[in-house]
């Protein structure tokens, strides 16, 4: 993932090519497999990027990069907890 340095802003708009670049179907992907909310980076004129807010707390923010990672790594485990919820693997 690849992403510019902000200035000044709360979001940034990091390089998903690698993943997908269709950043609509990938963002539904973060929203249903993870419960990460992303904004498509098609609606900034940047196919293959998601936009992402980092004006949450630090834990949550480092919590939902974990998300991704598991949703997008294919060495991630088939399971992680979000709380009580268990999230499962189902694709890849």
């Amino acid at each position: 993932m690849v992403a510019a340095q902000p200035q000044g802003a709360f979001y940034v708009l990091p390089d998903f090519r690698a993943y997908r670049n269709d950043s609509v179907g990938l963002a539904e992907f973060l929203l249903r497999k993870a419960l990460v909310v992303a904004v498509p980076g098609k609606e900034f004129g940047m196919e293959g990027h998601l936009r992402l807010s980092f004006a949450g707390a630090a834990k949550e923010l480092i919590e939902g990069v974990a998300r991704m990672r598991w949703a997008l790594d294919p060495t991630s485990p088939n399971e992680i907890y979000l709380g009580d919820r268990k999230l499962v693997r189902d694709w890849l």
